[in-house]
């Protein structure tokens, strides 16, 4: 079996954290599977040494991707939630795949834990069981997401997250490092739960949200 063509979109530091974890699943599986990395994507003119260090090269621009061959599969390693929708859209417009990273020192339940395409999992993340991640969402290293939690579409989960049991989490929530949701709390779509945070109640949509308990903070 070959390696399947990928390109990363964001070449800062958390789409060069995606290919460490593209080396890690490749490291795993073996010479015959995983994926071949032929580069980065990125919207800014990017010449930094931290990428050419690794054998790779930013291609160009995101919407580059419609111009490559059609079996390279594509992630997002980028940290707004907004922007990976927007990505997504024109990339599923001209029927491009995306692909699944879910690094090998993750711990995935084997009971009913889905992940839609685009969806990557760090090192050390732990996902329980009977557990749905939408289509690119993000769960970073040590996160932990409890049993029967939802995470909908270009979720974000920062380092160390914490997301109890029967959670739901709306389109494009942002949770920053260290911060947790409360069994069977909801998060409305597009708000930032601020690094720390405890989501006590149910917050609404497109808000942000500081301290312990949570609360919105105001504009």
């Amino acid at each position: 079996m070959s390696r399947t063509p990928l390109v990363i979109i964001g070449a800062g530091g958390f789409g060069r954290e995606v290919h460490d974890v593209v080396e890690a699943v490749n490291d795993d599986l073996g010479t015959h599977a995983g994926f071949d990395v032929i580069g980065f994507l990125d919207d800014t003119a990017c010449t930094d040494d931290l990428v050419s260090d690794r054998g790779l090269s930013v291609l160009g621009p995101a919407h580059r991707l419609e111009d490559l061959p059609g079996d390279v599969q594509y992630v997002i390693g980028i940290g707004s939630g907004a922007v990976r929708r927007g990505i997504d859209v024109r990339a599923s417009a001209g029927g491009r795949v995306a692909a699944q990273l879910v690094h090998p020192a993750a711990v995935l339940g084997r009971h009913r834990v889905t992940l839609a395409p685009g969806s990557i999992v760090c090192a050390s993340a732990v996902i329980t069981t009977n557990v749905r991640l939408g289509r690119h969402v993000h769960v970073n290293i040590g996160a932990t997401v409890g049993h029967d939690a939802v995470l909908e579409n270009y979720v974000t989960l920062n380092p160390n997250v914490s997301v109890s049991g029967g959670a739901v989490l709306g389109e494009a929530v942002s949770m920053g490092t260290g911060s947790s949701v409360l069994q069977y709390r909801r998060v409305g779509a597009g708000t930032t739960v601020g690094a720390g945070a405890v989501v006590a109640r149910d917050l609404p949509a497109d808000v942000v949200a500081v301290g312990v308990p949570a609360r919105v903070r105001e504009a």
